[in-house]
């Protein structure tokens, strides 16, 4: 969060493309940085998701709805985004842009008319504009399952933190034992430390009578 935040507020930064494979959290990272900059940027902050999105032609609509821009007769739909946003500090959120990547031109050409405009994006890949900042979002923290730490050390790491959080929300009497241990950190080393299948695994455990020994057969 950070970094993320520190990189933003840069001078020399005007686009911030959050990278990584999917399930990392690219999306709630974005987020949560958006949330914490609203005082910097005078509650101008607009997200756009383009999850739904396959038609890069479809870009310049989707940015254009929450900021109350439309098309007129007399003016394309892209010169009334840059009239808005041409005078105005801002930040801009785009969720999920390697869906339609050809539509990274629209970002060029706003940042390069509006200069108060900043864009933080989410995308498995950069969108390869002059300029871009990539910031690679990791996975987290994993415990090596053939050298396994202490219950006390093994909690500290990440994967293993978001995975008791999440199991006690469908099972409150979960907790890590040195009877389970292993189990729970070879299930976060098989996800590689990924936050959206962990949750998803984690889970599973309100169901399952043997929660952690049927997760293991099952994955």
């Amino acid at each position: 969060m950070a970094e993320v935040t520190q990189r933003l507020l840069a001078s020399g930064t005007r686009l911030l493309t959050l990278t990584g494979p999917g399930g990392t959290g690219k999306t709630r990272l974005a987020l949560q940085a958006a949330a914490d900059l609203l005082e910097d940027f005078e509650e101008s902050i607009f997200v756009v998701s383009l999850a739904a999105l396959t038609d890069p032609e479809l870009v310049t609509s989707a940015i254009a709805a929450p900021l109350g821009v439309f098309e007129a007769a007399d003016r394309p739909l892209e010169e009334g985004i840059k009239e808005y946003l041409r005078e105005k500090k801002v930040l801009l959120v785009l969720d999920n842009f390697e869906q339609v990547l050809e539509g990274a031109q629209l970002v060029a050409q706003l940042l390069s008319a509006c200069p108060g405009l900043k864009v933080l994006a989410t995308s498995r890949i950069p969108l390869g504009l002059y300029g871009e900042k990539e910031y690679l979002v990791p996975p987290l923290s994993l415990p090596d399952p053939e050298r396994l730490p202490s219950l006390e050390r093994l909690t500290r790491y990440e994967a293993v933190r978001l995975f008791i959080e999440k199991a006690q929300d469908a099972r409150p009497d979960f907790s890590v034992t040195n009877d389970n241990a292993a189990t729970v950190a070879e299930i976060c080393a098989r996800l590689d430390g990924l936050p959206l299948a962990i949750e998803l695994a984690a889970a599973r455990v309100k169901v399952l009578s043997e929660p952690i020994k049927t997760l293991m057969r099952g994955s």
